[in-house]
């Protein structure tokens, strides 16, 4: 499309009208025959469209000129994506391979981060181009950092690029939130070609499109995952590690995703008996649109720091909507929720087991063995 063409789309309303009107259709997709059709499910869909579209605007629109690039939070406590970790603090950045960065900031007191360069910003195809994680960075005598972001190897700190690198993802994992400092962070680039970033009229119908193109895209990959959690239900064996990674996901992280379901009598008791060496673990809960559960004010998420262990060195872990009582004081709620996504992550881990074994019991029978 001409600039000239495009500026009539935009002055004749078409870019607004078309913008809704795919929006609207976007509504279609919570009611699709796989998901749960109940009211409060089909009520959480579209709650979380507005929260997808609020991302989507974020990353496509308002940070998203890789010349002029900032950090912002596509998952945050009111965004959830993907069963996105209660632990960690979420950061991404919109870059663009050919420009060259500098990221700087001082580490906090978290005591593990990473940021990978990713070749889309697209779900499903956000493959790696590049990582690096504290363990691996060099900091002076007050934390601060600073790390060079480009295609050519450069010393000290580098996060690697490629020509087709279109995203930063920030992990920063808390092991007890409220006692941590999260990372400060910056960013900048170094050789852009523009002024100025000031908004272009003709660049806006793609940006609004690139955005419900998000939405879109995270709501159809959602729905496959979870179908395909469904076939081993309320069971918890390791992820296809390369479709995590493929979505976005962490290569120092080893991926457990499932889906569980529970009638309001029963429970989930999880025995992690073989916990290997890692920087840490964790296991999380999520509704089915796989945003996690609000970890603001409810237990739904334990890690090797919170979680209390047994005698042996394992640990319990009860999935309920009722708290079990003191024997298992790992619980995890379900927030009156019938069904949801589950994931469980061991981080920079020697050897991870094949599953995080579970076992669906009643909870009057926990309570019972107290």
């Amino acid at each position: 499309m001409s600039q000239e063409a495009a500026e009539q789309r935009i002055l004749d309303g078409s870019v607004w009208e078309d913008f809704c009107d795919r929006l609207k259709a976007a509504g279609q997709r919570i009611c699709r025959s796989e998901s749960p059709g109940d009211s409060q499910n089909r009520a959480l869909g579209y709650r979380y469209l507005t929260r997808l579209l609020r991302a989507g605007l974020e990353a496509s629109v308002d940070y998203a000129d890789p010349q002029y690039p900032d950090l912002f939070r596509l998952a945050d406590e009111t965004k959830g994506i993907l069963n996105d970790n209660p632990d960690n603090f979420y950061q991404n950045c919109v870059i663009d391979g050919r420009f060259d960065y500098r990221i700087t900031g001082n580490r906090g007191t978290v005591s593990w981060f990473s940021l990978g360069s990713k070749a889309s910003a697209e779900p499903g195809e956000m493959r790696s181009t590049g990582e690096l994680d504290s363990t691996r960075m060099s900091f002076d005598d007050d934390g601060r950092f600073e790390i060079q972001v480009s295609s050519r190897e450069q010393p000290g700190n580098w996060l690697p690029t490629s020509e087709d690198s279109r995203m930063i993802v920030v992990r920063q994992s808390f092991g007890i939130r409220e006692q941590e400092e999260a990372a400060r962070l910056s960013v900048e680039c170094l050789n852009p070609e523009r002024s100025h970033n000031t908004l272009r009229a003709a660049d806006l119908e793609g940006q609004l499109q690139a955005a419900l193109g998000f939405v879109e895209g995270i709501v159809d990959l959602n729905v496959a995952w979870m179908e395909r959690y469904r076939t081993h239900l309320n069971a918890l064996p390791e992820d296809d590690q390369a479709a995590c990674q493929a979505a976005g996901g962490d290569p120092n992280i080893h991926y457990y995703q499932s889906y569980w379901q529970l009638e309001p009598d029963e429970a989930l008791l999880v025995h992690l008996t073989d916990i290997p060496e890692c920087a840490t673990w964790n296991l999380q809960l999520s509704s089915y649109w796989m945003e996690s559960l609000d970890f603001r004010f409810f237990p739904v998420c334990v890690n090797k720091f919170t979680a209390q262990y047994e005698p042996d060195g394992s640990v319990y872990i009860v999935i309920s909507a009722e708290n079990p009582g003191p024997r298992y004081p790992n619980w995890l709620d379900t927030c009156g929720y019938d069904q949801g996504g589950m994931l469980g992550r061991y981080v920079n881990s020697i050897d991870p087991p094949r599953e995080m074994p579970c076992e669906l019991v009643k909870i009057a029978d926990l309570q019972a063995g107290q």
